[in-house]
């Protein structure tokens, strides 16, 4: 994959304005989108907002220093993935390496600044977060695909079904018995073939989100099949019409299943189902 590089969202958190313009100035020429802030709590208010690509931080800072507010970071789902580089003058031993890496910081930095080395570091860190941002994106891409083909099948059984219906209305003698067994048999050829395209579609879901379904039953295990179901499909945060048009259900039908479900999930009403289960 190549990734363009330039207009990537940076964002450079230290109490030092020379800090910050000396990193400014380091990085000019890759064409960055280059944010400030000057201490922790500013830096999460732009983060929430902006959500760059990237994250520099000073670690000792005022009203919230680098590792407080990293964990803030890293508690909220819809932003915990946003790398950070840890800049320090003197929180350098293996004491404070450790505590950056445990806190959520993917890269550490020492002051005085070498302009090679924020250079390599920063770019390493923005390719490895776009190719990770493009193969989630393309898993989801996959798991989308699948869940269409549960819908295409179950359209081809309403199909074979329905040819039988013709087919019966149209002949005036008619082996009842046969007739039944070939019934019969589309009926348990389309079970069959939905239920391993789901099991297939279940298997993507785990490669992609491997603890999701397990985490979700440890808080809420009253949870019925279909409501594990559908739990898929909003984590991916399809709409009710997408959900309706691949399980082949009315939309309303769909809209009370969500809303008996944000009900045993016990969320309130402005609370979105996607990101309600991305922390799971």
């Amino acid at each position: 994959m190549n990734f363009n590089l330039s207009k990537s969202k940076l964002l450079v958190v230290d109490d030092d304005p020379f800090v910050i313009e000396f990193v400014t100035n380091v990085l000019i020429d890759y064409q960055y989108d280059i944010m400030a802030a000057y201490d922790g709590e500013a830096a999460i208010r732009i983060v929430e907002k902006e959500h760059p690509d990237l994250i520099i931080m000073d670690w000792e800072m005022p009203r919230k220093n680098g590792i407080e507010t990293i964990r803030h970071l890293k508690s909220k789902p819809e932003i915990s993935d946003i790398p950070v580089i840890m800049i320090t003058g003197r929180m350098n031993t293996k004491h404070d390496l450790k505590a950056a890496f445990d806190a959520g910081a993917i890269d550490f930095i020492h002051k005085p600044i070498e302009p090679i080395e924020l250079i390599a570091r920063t770019n390493s860190m923005l390719l490895l977060y776009k190719y990770y941002k493009e193969s989630i994106r393309n898993k989801d891409w996959e798991l989308t695909l699948l869940s269409n083909s549960v819908h295409h099948n179950e359209k081809i059984m309403n199909q074979m079904t329905e040819m039988c219906n013709k087919l019966e209305d149209a002949v005036q003698v008619v082996d009842v018995e046969k007739y039944r067994k070939i019934r019969s048999k589309i009926k348990q050829l389309g079970s069959n073939l939905n239920n391993n395209t789901w099991e297939h579609f279940q298997l993507y879901f785990k490669n992609v989100y491997p603890n999701f379904i397990d985490h979700l039953l440890n808080d809420f295990p009253k949870l019925t099949p279909e409501e594990i179901k559908l739990c898929h499909f909003l984590r991916m945060n399809m709409s009710t019409k997408e959900i309706a048009s691949i399980t082949n259900k009315e939309i309303h039908s769909i809209d009370i299943a969500r809303y008996r479900l944000r009900k045993k999930l016990n969320l309130e009403r402005d609370v979105k189902f996607n990101e309600f289960l991305q922390q799971y």
